[in-house]
């Protein structure tokens, strides 16, 4: 029994076209999961930076605002209590723009990731004309 001379170098062509591809597809892959990881930890690291700003601004301007008010409070001793109180409606009044502005921002969709999917979308597009291409 013989096989046909140009069988076998089909086959291996084919063998050696579908390694080439997987391994291809899995630097893609590759790549693809690396950003997403870089992403990630930009983003960790932008939220952090933010954090700490944020709670140390948070406690000097309370702290700062605090100060204001007693000594406010002790320059009119007599109307001590409209100075509190109105001091009080003043951040209370604070306090629901921050929660309102809060929920807003909560409400819109993230921008995380926007890169690792514009380049997913990308290696679609190509594998599509690509198969159109060989239809």
């Amino acid at each position: 029994m013989t096989t046909p001379a140009g069988g076998d170098t089909d086959r291996k062509g084919l063998f050696a076209a579908l390694k080439e591809t997987l391994a291809t597809l899995l630097a893609i892959g590759k790549t693809r999961a690396e950003l997403l990881i870089v992403e990630l930890e930009e983003e960790k690291l932008r939220l952090m930076s933010m954090w700490s700003k944020a709670i140390g601004a948070a406690f000097l301007l309370a702290v700062g605002v605090i100060m204001a008010v007693f000594c406010l409070a002790l320059a009119f001793w007599e109307q001590r209590i409209l100075v509190f109180g109105l001091f009080a409606a003043l951040f209370i009044g604070g306090g629901l723009i921050l929660v309102a502005s809060l929920k807003r921002q909560a409400a819109q969709p993230s921008k995380m990731f926007k890169a690792s999917l514009s380049e997913l979308e990308d290696d679609m597009a190509q594998l599509r004309r690509y198969r159109n291409k060989s239809e």
